[in-house]
This record gives C-alpha cells, sequence and structure tokens, in this order.
C-alpha cells in the first residue's frame, strides 16, 4: 500500500478573502496598474535554466503527487493557485480558468509559503496551473495571473503530467451487453494476474480483497439513468461464488463507468482496480441525411467562399445522445462541401458517407475540409483533424473507451490551404490523431472505402500517449492519397500509420488490411511504422499487416530510410501479407528529383509470443522510367523484400519462421519491362525538382494521367493479365 498521508487542500473548502477583481484601481496613461504586485512564476526549466531535475523544481514525484515550487514576491500579501484539467484549460483564455466547473483546485497560501504538495491525483493525467501574488492594498492590486497561456506560447503556462499506474490486475471484465443491461464478470484469483504485489491487497485464500463496485454514468452522458443499487454496491459472497454480476436498469445507448473497490485502502485512486466503460445497446435507426445547407451568417473564415456547412454540432450532438444509437449513419449529398472547423473527437462508432442515389445520379463524392480554408498570422492553414478517442474531463476516472466501428465512405477529405514543405511552410495537419492525454482506446474497426486524401501534410493516421490503443481492424480499401507531404525536406513528418510504442497491450497493427489503394508522389516517413520499438509485448499481441493490389507511384523517393515496413522489432506470431502490389518510379525528361526506394526494416521478434513470423509475399511488380532499374529487383535502393539482412529474405532459414512463396520475395518487372509510360497515359509528376510545387497534381491529371494504356504490350503484360495493383486504373 502506498505509504502516504491524505492531504486536503485547503482550497476546496475555504473562501478567498482576496477579491478576485481587477477593475475599482485607476491604470496609468500606458495601461498599468499602479503599485500592482509583481507576477510570480512557477520555478521551470525555461526560467531557471537549471534543468527539471534541480531541487527546487516543479515536478511530479511518487508517481502521481506533484510538487509545485515558485518565486517568491517581497512584502506581498500571499499568493493564489488554481488546478485544472489540461484540455479545459488549454485555450488559456480568463474564461476557462475562472470557469467553477472546470476548476479542481483554487487555493491560497500565505505569503511566506512558496511550495505545495498535492497528493495523490489521477495516474497518466495532465494538469495545468495558475499563480498570482496577492497584494497587502487588496483588489485592483494583485499582479496578473502566470499559467493562463494557450500552449502554443510555452512560457506563459505551465502544465505536468503524472505517471502510469504501477501494474493493475484485470479484475473485472464485461460481456453480455443488451440495450439495458450488461454482466460484470468478477475475476478475484491474483494467480496468473499481472500486478504490483505492493499496491494490491491479497486474502490468505489468494484472492484480490475488493468490496464494492459502483456505476456511473460517463460524462459523455451525465444523465444517462443508473439504479440506486448499482451505484455502491456492496459484493456478497453469492455474487463472488457465482463470479458475475448482471447489472440492470440502465438506459439504453449511454456510456457507464465501472469500477471495482477495495476499501481498505483510503486512497481512492489505488483503491479501485482497473476501471471499465462500457455502452449499452440501441435501436438502430434509418440513414440519417444532413441535406447540404450553408449558412449565409457563418462566422468560421472561408466557410461561405467555399460553400461549406459545418459538421462539428452534429457530430458534437451525435456523441451526447442517447437517442441516436452508436453505428448511426449519416449521409452526405453528393458533389457538395461540408467542413469541420476543429477537431471533431471520435468516441462512439459512426459512419459518414455520401448517399448513393446521389452516387448513382453521378454528382460525385461529398467533400469534407478538416479546416484549411482560412489561414493563422503566421501563413499557416487554419487545420483540424479527426481525435481517436478524446480527453478526460473534470472528476472523470481514467477508464479505456469502447468504440464500435467508425465508418467513411465516398468521400473527398481536404485541407484546401494547407501547405507543404515547398511553401516554406508546412501545415501539421494528419487525418486522424490523438490527444497525448488521451484516454485508452478500443476500437472494434476503423473502415475508410473510396475516398480520397489532399494535403493532410504531416502525417495520416497517428497515435501518441502512454495509454492503451487497439484496434480489432483497420481497414483501408480503394483510396486514393495524394498531394500529401512533404513535412520536411527530408519527406520525413509522420509515417501513414504511425504507431507510439509505448504500451506493450496496444495493437493498432492486429488486422490491418490496406488493398486497392494509390499513393501518389507523397513523401512520408514510412507506410507503417511502430516508433521501432521493443516492448515486452505479451503472447496475445501479434500484428497482421495485408498489403495488396496497392499502386505506389514515387513512394517516398526525396531521402533514403523511407521503409513501406518499417517494424525493425515484431511481435512474435505476427504476419506480414505483401502481394499484387504496383511500385513505379516516374519522372520526365530534365527532372533530376531523387528516386528512393526503400522495402522493408524488419530485425528481431521480441515478447513472450512464439518466437515465429509468417511472410505471405507474392507477384509485386515494379515499372521504372529508368532504364537501368528495369530489372528484378532493381527498383530497390534499399530494404528488398528479398535482402539477406533486415528484410524477409533474412527469414528465409529462420525456423519455425514461414515464408509463403519464398522465391516470390523478389519485385519483379515481368518478361518485357515496361516504362511509366508505356504503362499509363500520363504518369509523370508535373513539376521538376527545385519548383516550390514539384510533389502536387492536379485531380484532373491524376485521374486521367494513370488509366493503363490499352496497347498490346500493356495487355499482354504480367502486370495487367495478375490484375497487380489498384484495379481502377486498368
Amino acid at each position: 500500500m502506498k505509504n502516504k498521508i491524505l492531504y486536503t487542500l485547503l482550497a476546496l473548502f475555504c473562501v478567498s478573502v482576496y477579491s478576485c477583481k481587477d477593475d475599482d484601481v485607476a491604470p496609468n496613461e500606458d495601461g498599468t496598474v499602479p503599485d500592482r504586485e509583481f507576477m510570480t512564476m512557477f520555478r521551470k526549466d525555461h526560467n531557471t535554466g537549471k534543468g527539471d531535475d534541480e531541487p527546487y523544481a516543479s515536478k511530479v514525484v511518487d508517481l502521481n503527487d506533484i510538487e509545485l515550487r515558485w518565486y517568491g514576491v517581497n512584502d506581498c500579501a500571499g499568493y493564489e493557485i488554481k488546478m485544472a484539467l489540461q484540455p479545459n484549460v488549454s485555450s488559456g483564455l480568463a474564461a476557462d480558468w475562472e470557469n467553477p466547473n472546470y476548476i479542481l483546485m483554487d487555493t491560497i497560501v500565505g505569503p511566506d509559503v512558496l511550495d505545495l504538495k498535492i497528493e495523490n491525483l489521477e495516474y497518466s493525467t495532465s494538469y495545468r496551473f495558475a499563480i498570482r501574488t496577492l497584494s497587502i492594498k487588496g483588489e485592483g492590486y494583485h499582479s496578473k495571473w502566470y499559467g493562463y497561456g494557450d500552449g502554443r506560447h510555452w512560457a506563459d503556462w505551465f502544465g505536468l503530467d503524472t505517471e502510469v499506474r504501477y501494474a493493475t490486475p484485470d479484475l473485472i471484465v464485461i460481456d453480455n451487453i443488451t440495450k439495458e443491461s450488461f454482466r460484470l464478470n468478477i475475476d478475484r484469483v491474483a494467480s496468473g494476474q499481472i500486478y504490483d504485489p505492493n499496491e494490491f491487497e491479497v486474502d490468505a485464500d489468494g484472492n484480490f480483497v475488493v468490496h464494492i463496485v459502483s456505476v456511473a454514468p460517463s460524462p459523455t452522458n451525465p444523465n444517462a439513468q443508473v439504479p440506486e443499487r448499482w451505484k455502491n454496491y456492496t459484493i456478497s459472497e453469492e455474487d463472488f461464488t457465482r463470479g458475475y454480476i448482471d447489472i440492470d436498469g440502465l438506459d439504453m445507448n449511454s456510456v457507464y463507468v465501472v469500477n471495482a473497490e477495495n476499501l481498505n485502502n483510503p486512497i481512492h485512486v489505488d483503491a479501485i482496480y482497473n476501471t471499465c466503460t462500457v455502452r449499452t445497446d440501441g435501436e438502430p435507426g434509418d440513414p440519417l441525411f444532413l441535406e447540404h445547407n450553408v449558412d449565409p451568417n457563418d462566422t468560421i473564415p472561408g466557410a461561405v467562399k467555399y460553400q461549406a456547412m459545418c459538421l462539428d454540432k452534429i457530430l458534437i450532438d451525435y456523441t451526447a445522445d442517447a437517442s441516436l444509437t452508436e453505428g448511426t449513419i449519416f449521409e452526405l449529398e453528393g458533389g457538395k462541401v461540408y467542413y469541420f472547423a476543429n477537431n471533431p473527437t471520435l468516441c462512439k462508432g459512426v459512419t459518414i458517407r455520401t448517399r448513393q442515389s446521389d452516387l448513382d445520379a453521378g454528382k460525385g463524392n461529398a467533400k469534407i475540409y478538416l479546416n484549411g480554408m482560412s489561414e493563422n498570422p503566421d501563413g499557416t492553414a487554419v487545420s483540424c483533424n479527426f481525435m481517436f478517442g478524446r480527453q478526460p474531463q473534470s472528476g472523470e476516472a481514467d477508464a479505456p473507451i469502447n468504440v464500435k466501428s467508425v465508418i467513411f465512405e465516398d468521400i473527398d477529405f481536404d485541407s484546401p490551404l494547407a501547405t507543404n514543405y515547398g511553401d516554406g511552410k508546412a501545415t501539421g495537419n494528419y487525418f486522424a490523431n490523438m490527444y497525448s492525454n488521451g484516454m485508452a482506446v478500443t476500437f472494434n474497426s476503423f473502415e475508410v472505402r473510396r475516398c480520397t486524401f489532399q494535403r493532410m501534410i504531416r502525417g495520416f493516421i497517428r497515435v501518441q500517449g502512454s495509454k492503451r490503443k487497439v484496434f480489432e481492424q483497420m481497414i483501408v480499401e480503394d483510396c486514393i492519397f495524394y498531394n500529401s507531404g512533404y513535412y520536411d525536406n527530408n519527406g520525413a513528418g509522420y509515417a501513414w500509420i504511425a504507431g507510439d510504442g509505448k504500451d506493450p497491450k496496444s495493437n493498432i497493427f492486429r488486422d490491418m488490411v490496406f488493398r486497392d489503394n494509390t499513393f501518389y508522389d507523397s513523401p512520408r516517413t514510412a507506410l507503417f511504422t511502430d516508433n521501432n520499438k521493443t516492448l515486452a509485448w505479451p503472447a496475445s499481441v501479434q500484428y497482421k499487416i495485408t498489403l495488396e493490389n496497392n499502386t505506389f507511384v514515387n513512394f517516398s523517393t526525396r531521402s533514403s530510410g523511407r521503409y513501406i515496413f518499417s517494424l525493425r522489432m515484431l511481435p512474435g506470431g505476427s504476419q506480414i501479407v505483401a502481394k499484387k502490389n504496383l511500385f513505379i518510379q516516374t519522372r520526365a525528361t530534365g527532372d533530376e528529383r531523387n528516386m528512393n526506394f526503400n522495402g522493408m526494416d524488419i530485425r528481431s521478434l521480441e515478447g513472450t509470443g512464439p518466437k515465429e513470423i509468417t511472410f505471405d509475399i507474392a507477384d509485386n511488380y515494379a515499372v521504372s522510367y529508368d532504364t537501368s532499374k528495369q530489372k528484378d529487383d532493381g527498383i530497390f535502393t534499399g530494404g528488398a523484400f528479398s535482402a539477406k539482412k533486415n528484410s524477409a529474405g533474412a527469414f528465409l532459414d529462420f525456423t519455425p519462421g514461414v515464408i509463403k512463396g519464398a522465391d516470390q520475395l523478389i519485385v519483379k518487372v515481368g518478361s518485357t519491362p515496361l516504362s511509366p509510360t508505356d504503362l499509363m497515359v500520363d504518369p509523370n509528376p508535373p513539376y521538376k525538382d527545385g519548383d516550390k510545387d514539384m510533389h502536387e497534381i492536379t485531380t484532373e491529371q491524376l485521374m486521367r494521367g494513370l488509366k493503363f494504356n490499352k496497347t498490346d504490350k500493356v495487355l499482354n503484360h504480367e502486370i495487367y493479365k495478375l490484375g497487380v495493383g489498384a484495379p481502377r486504373w486498368r
């Protein structure tokens, strides 16, 4: 048990004797307030220059305690300190810092107090702090607040993240979910569980000590019904013998947070075992059509200019609305423009697609702009991106979020004013990202079909943060990616699919399928990567990545080391499938751009799973502008699939590793090698090396230029006969 003394904060009970107002003192002509107190600051590296480990630095200690230290001001009356969750006050606006619903602590200490310890906070949580110096003259003379910054102005704000909780057993597991109930399974046997023995009490029979379970509505739907008996339910011996409790009387299509707690431990954050979230089922309804309607008075810059309809409130309301079942389908009008102004949160399963009748009528895909309709003062685009999961809200336990399927179909995604490195300033946007302090999340599936993506400059899909992320399945089919990247001169930024390599139980590659897609001249750091970290993966964590029938035109050519598979260490038992992919390198005469191409960087198997790996690689073909590269494996400048080091070829003699069709690791050119212009109408990028727009192409040129030539040379080639590459171009 953690050896701690409970710390009760004065701010939770006291009423400030110092006014918070600054409005009764006449300012000087220059706007300053006479005799106003000096503003203090929390001590941190940027204002001490001594690093974060110096003795008097503000810091996190003992995982989830925070020690605040600040500079003293002579002859002041004291100091006022506020604490809030990072997401609630990240704007830096006084209106947020003065919203009582956002403030976790507001306390006053005397003039001789220059430190404050706050104990037993939530683990893995981002907190923000603000402080001001109080004047003996009273209101109007207090200093300005330090800490109200918006995060982009790093000197003006102060935040600390508590550390990851110690190993916690999975004592409760949820299944049998209905519209009004779920089954809470209880496994209190300590044997076989992974946990910190110093933190969890085990009785003489080898069982974890647990007394109550609690069910509460999630902050996403705070008004969801919970019968009184389940709010703090004492577990009976009959419940333990049976092994489960059926929780009933709930609202349908609502999210609940469930905890199990040992009342012998007085510290709540350490007394609870694993926290679970569950969404009850609901009644599926008919698709909801969002008829295109532009608000002529829309205040978002660029919305009227682009004739774009806002979707922000629709998605926010859907997330909180228990009357709309998870998995609701929203249909958009073909050929029309919709937009999100701010980062839309994906924490409830949903389908967004173009209405089929509009597609049948030839109206084309609906468009969704992830902002990009106006510019910041520094000239960068005002952009946004989807966010997997969400940040914790005030007072919320850090429970994992379970999300059913999120599906996008027949949509053109864009951020029209986003710029790449060639424009002088690259926009740091993605299609989907995560908050660094986001809650743990599991998606049943994330599916994208028949969509196009332009101007997602820094990355496509990225996860981050210390919490667990699991995607049961990710499917990307029949999509086109172009005018995306480059974020820096080397064509780095983040990968198309960027894991973070943090939690060994995370797995975004559990069943990842990329099929029938086209990637055109958009430099990125890799296609798949997990940050090349070695983790203690359990046997249950294995990767399965399928890459089939994709067309790659100039894949990350700007510099070496930009691999399709950048997965140096894999969990044992993983599978890599790569079949019928078409790799093209092309440039016009006089264009001297770099032409790097790297396939694979896979070096070892790690974790506790089986020390085996399966490669299923076959019928991959290449086409090059360079006659010297028109040979088998000639397109590679490094990391060929067949390489005997750090690639699939190194596992040929590996036992019990499996390589199906080992003789087909080689990327072939066919019996009669083709040039890109032999194969396609006009595949060459339109700009030459050195032009700022050299990685950009118009949609019209792309759609026309990649069509196959119907010549005998093409129709009789293996690429055509075997159906290699994205089918849409044949």
